[in-house]
């Protein structure tokens, strides 16, 4: 295990962008264009619908991290980069830390194993102490659980177990995820199919023979043959493939922008689950205490035995909700993990720093540059490269081949050498291509009418996820800024009322299932807020575990090239 997490180390991606430029990939942690990516084929007809920016190099930029205190629109370009540098220390990280769960697993064996033995006393005077210090700690049962309730998703990696960042984990998901090496397997496809369809025809060797029958005047000889195809058609053919493969890079740059906006979303929403687990456990001890105090009053008299059922009933009720969020942070973490690509591991402890703060979004501002950004619209744009291509390509068609034969041999009846030579041609009177002449404008007809569906799309997406990033902006801000002070405040004054005797239990039980549930609510507000910001710094492109597309076809043009029909 030791040699497998130490071996995880990820080289960062180097991509250019537009029709003429591509993803291509480079060992080292940070962006360079690549100034020699268009230089193995002609150049095509960009179509970009009024995008000059497309064919500068640099880009496309993966966006930092999915935390709402960044503006829309300045996400870092550098944040691939980062992560893929990330990833080569995470090896040695990892490695400590895994081996820290093979220790703690260690240990917990060796409990079982010393259960029956006695404790010492020194062990049995150090768990009193730490008890005591406990209990000081939590004498005050409202800054119990104001805590956590102030800042749910800030300061979480105070656990036992090893403790993940969301950076670690995209670092992992961009090294070990599947799609994307199944992505760049169709890459490596489509540069074999664009090699072959470029290749010349093999010459032909043979023999021939005439007049074999009459002894003496008999024919003997060799001929070379050779097809020469015209109309430009192999160039055409490596033009309309480096379109695929074009495509198929972005398709790749697709893929990773969907799996680091799966990861973040899922981390986010472990965050919440985590963050309400700790909350909701914080509170059982306030509610506790509640049962504490309410039967106090019993035996002084002072209380009914409805305040102490009813005491209980709402510690029933938090330890049931305590159960359902460790149930849901268990699932989100399996969820996480298998967005990752990662196997399953211990429960770990996840690291966030979450600040909400006003929302300044120019959400016409942000589509544009969606638009300028979005690896899908590219991979829509060099698909009308390819087809407009394509189109070129079978406009050439009809021009005939002309296959030339040299032969050369011996004539026994005159004793005397010769020499053929002969050229041929079809005569395209019948076949001049036009049904696929046809077809292809349809294709590419059907590439153009796509992007503007892509566009639409995109603008669809945006306006469903600043609906949800507005309004889970609007709740964090108004349960920080008034609910959550009013019922902190309310929840003290009740507090100090009721030991007093100067409330009513069923007012004060209605106070504090209002803080309780106001609590829960705005961790559940600030985990919205972080996936609604994850979709928009993903460029709205999510399903990072479905399979990415294959724009491959085959090399059949290369076959039509030399049918000449």
């Amino acid at each position: 295990m030791r040699n497998y997490f130490a071996l995880t180390f990820c080289s960062a991606i180097s991509v250019t962008i537009g029709c003429v430029g591509t993803p291509t990939r480079t060992r080292t942690a940070s962006f360079k264009p690549a100034t020699n990516a268009s230089s193995d084929r002609s150049a095509p007809l960009v179509l970009h619908r009024g995008d000059s920016s497309d064919s500068s190099p640099g880009k496309p930029e993966l966006p930092g991290s999915a935390f709402p205190n960044q503006s829309l629109g300045t996400r870092s370009s550098g944040a691939l980069a980062e992560s893929t540098v990330q990833a080569a220390s995470y090896g040695v990280r990892r490695e400590e830390q895994f081996v820290f769960l093979q220790e703690s697993k260690d240990s917990k064996v060796e409990k079982e194993d010393s259960k029956g033995e006695e404790k010492s006393p020194d062990k049995v005077e150090e768990k009193s102490s730490e008890k005591k210090s406990e209990k000081n700690e939590k004498k005050d049962g409202a800054s119990v659980i104001a805590g956590p309730v102030a800042s749910p998703l800030n300061g979480m990696a105070n656990g036992n177990g090893p403790v993940m960042t969301l950076l670690e984990l995209e670092a992992i998901a961009l090294c070990n995820h599947p799609a994307i090496a199944s992505s760049e397997a169709s890459t490596s496809r489509a540069l074999g199919f664009r090699q072959q369809v470029g290749t010349r025809p093999n010459p032909t060797l043979g023999y021939f023979g005439q007049q074999i029958a009459d002894k003496g005047t008999d024919q003997h000889g060799l001929f070379v043959e050779q097809e020469y195809v015209r109309g430009n058609k192999l160039s055409l053919n490596q033009e309309v493939l480096g379109h695929t493969v074009h495509a198929q890079r972005w398709e790749t740059e697709a893929q990773r922008h969907r799996i680091l906006t799966d990861v973040r979303v899922r981390y986010h929403q472990a965050a919440m689950a985590q963050a309400e687990r700790d909350a909701i456990q914080e509170f059982a001890i306030l509610a506790k205490k509640g049962v504490q105090v309410a039967e106090d009053r019993v035996k002084a008299e002072e209380g009914t035995l409805i305040e102490v059922l009813q005491a209980q009933t709402l510690l029933s009720e938090v330890n049931l909700a305590r159960e359902q969020a460790e149930a849901d942070l268990r699932g989100a973490w399996r969820d996480l993990t298998s967005i990752a690509g990662i196997p399953e591991t211990q429960l770990a402890r996840l690291e966030t720093q979450i600040q909400s703060t006003g929302l300044n979004a120019d959400w016409e501002g942000t589509y544009w540059r969606i638009l300028e950004e979005s690896p899908e619209l590219k991979v829509a744009r060099e698909l009308v490269c390819e087809k407009h291509a394509n189109l070129r390509r079978q406009q050439v068609q009809a021009i005939p081949n002309v296959t030339g034969q040299l032969g050369a041999g011996i004539d026994n009846g005159t004793d005397s050498g010769m020499i053929n030579v002969q050229l041929s041609a079809p005569i395209p009177t019948q076949n001049k291509n036009a049904g696929n002449i046809a077809a292809a404008w349809a294709d590419y007809t059907r590439a153009v009418e796509n992007v503007k569906r892509i566009e639409l799309s995109i603008r669809s997406r945006l306006a469903r996820a600043a609906q949800e990033l507005e309004s889970a902006q609007a709740a964090v801000t108004k349960y920080e800024s008034e609910i959550l002070p009013q019922v902190d405040k309310s929840f003290r004054l009740s507090e100090e009322a009721y030991r007093a005797g100067e409330l009513d239990f069923l007012q004060v039980l209605v106070v504090r299932r209002s803080y309780y549930e106001s609590s829960v609510r705005l961790i559940q507000a600030r985990g919205k807020l972080a996936q609604s910001q994850a979709m928009v710094d993903g460029l709205l492109l999510t399903g990072g575990i479905e399979a990415p597309l294959d724009l491959t076809s085959d090399d059949g043009l290369r076959g039509a090239s030399l049918g000449g029909q």
